[in-house]
């Protein structure tokens, strides 16, 4: 007969895995390794045994490497973003340029060449 699965173990992995998923850019994973932890949380008594801190211990810094790296990546789409709208501006700019060497009336004129 088949050990009944560590949960404290199993909290481990997930966190091992949601780091992977963050750490990989992939956040639509995430939603179900929290759906998943939260349903072992759940079922887990009130104070924990003493022989399973250790795995508790690690569970708890691998969740402070998942905030990390979910950090970077809010970091990373901000500079994004930033970016994005650098580029509109400076295509914004380009079209009023290009607007005032148009005679009112007249045939556009291109001045990019």
């Amino acid at each position: 007969m088949a050990a009944a699965p560590d949960p404290y173990a199993e909290l481990l992995a997930l966190g091992e895995l949601e780091l992977e998923h963050a750490g990989a850019g992939r956040y639509d994973a995430l939603a179900e390794i929290a759906a998943r932890r939260d349903a072992i949380i759940g079922e887990l008594p009130p104070i924990p045994p003493a022989h399973v801190r250790s795995t508790l211990e690690l569970a708890a810094l691998t969740q402070e490497r998942v905030t990390i790296e979910l950090l970077r990546g809010r970091e990373r789409t901000l500079l994004d973003l930033g970016l994005v709208a650098q580029a509109r501006r400076t295509a914004r700019g380009y079209g009023r340029s290009i607007a005032t060497v148009r005679p009112p009336g007249g045939p556009h004129v291109d001045t990019s060449a």
